[in-house]
């Protein structure tokens, strides 16, 4: 090869090297990362309210000190999410957990999983696949939650895992086909399988269609007939070891908290925390913040409240993470 020729391409390299290093700081990715972020982490989250709003991610940040990374919210079947929700959320930095249910809350009414699979529905799945998708971020779904349990219509015992499995798959694979890599999928569970034969395992889809997986746990307390009081880690320990041995995904527990009769709201809050950095695996949680069935809520000026926020201050329990998440 001629002298000239191999300093053209030499000057040619260097041009390109040049141009994709300015090319990184005049055009930088959209990055959700915290600088120094350490090794070990658990994003934060909550459940605010029906319809989330800049001023209730600004009252939880400025309760507890820390902002939610995740922001949850539930949508019956037929619905999207609401625009403003989208414009709040996101325009705090934060990122939706979008928990899809495939019924009709108010009649209980579940759609036919016979009809879903037939394409009866594909019309109103792609368009709900299109609006996650033009969020242009990362969202969370949770699709058809807590399957292992016995009170909703698409639970495992009453359709069979098989059926759950491939309601799912063919959900996944609508958004697949229009490309929504924005989505990250929450097979989301129960920490306690309702009846104990109705095991997660008999739904579970398969690790291409699965992210992360979700667990949801209550500490109830003294509220109900059948339930007692029981720490953050007699809730999810067990689960939490089988999951990660199981499918080997990252975990969130993507609905937790305690209501006060039975024992110590303060005293579990301040336990659980810990609990969470004992289990590695957890990159993130949502606390389910508003008084429902029993008192969840965490007054910020009761002492409940503030060991909410002094377990938070820890280092561990972040605001933001890397894009990639």
């Amino acid at each position: 090869m001629p002298l000239i020729f191999k300093r053209k391409i030499v000057i040619v390299l260097i041009i390109i090297t040049i141009l994709a290093l300015a090319g990184s700081r005049l055009f930088p990715r959209r990055s959700y990362q915290q600088k120094g972020q350490q090794k070990g982490f658990c994003l934060t989250g909550a459940f605010l309210t029906d319809m989330p709003t800049t001023a209730a991610i600004d009252k939880f940040q400025k309760d507890y000190e820390k902002k939610p990374f995740f922001v949850l919210t539930f949508l019956d079947w037929g619905k999207f999410p609401d625009s403003n929700v989208i414009r709040d959320v996101y325009g705090q930095g934060a990122v939706l957990m979008v928990t899809w249910e495939p019924w009709n809350a108010i009649s209980k009414t579940g759609i036919a999983p016979e009809a879903l699979l037939k394409g009866e529905y594909d019309a109103y799945v792609f368009a709900f696949a299109l609006a996650l998708k033009k969020i242009e971020a990362p969202v969370f779904l949770r699709f058809a939650h807590e399957m292992n349990g016995d009170w909703y219509p698409w639970s495992g015992q009453k359709i069979g895992g098989a059926e759950y499995q491939k309601m799912y798959k063919y959900i996944h694979e609508i958004f697949d086909r229009i490309q929504a890599t924005n989505v990250r999928w929450v097979f989301s569970i129960n920490a306690d399988n309702v009846p104990p034969e109705n095991n997660y395992a008999l739904c579970y889809p398969g690790n291409p269609y699965v992210d992360y997986i979700g667990l949801d746990g209550y500490n109830w307390g003294t509220t109900q007939s059948w339930s007692q009081w029981r720490t953050f880690s007699e809730i999810f320990s067990s689960v939490y070891s089988d999951v990660v041995r199981r499918y080997q995904k990252p975990v969130i527990i993507s609905e937790f908290s305690t209501t006060s009769e039975g024992g110590s709201k303060s005293h579990w809050i301040e336990a659980a925390l810990k609990d969470v950095k004992a289990m590695p695996a957890i990159k993130g949680f949502v606390l389910f913040n508003v008084n429902k069935e029993t008192d969840w809520y965490f007054p910020p000026g009761s002492e409940n409240g503030r060991a909410l926020r002094e377990g938070l201050a820890d280092p561990y329990f972040i605001e933001t993470t890397g894009e990639s998440f």
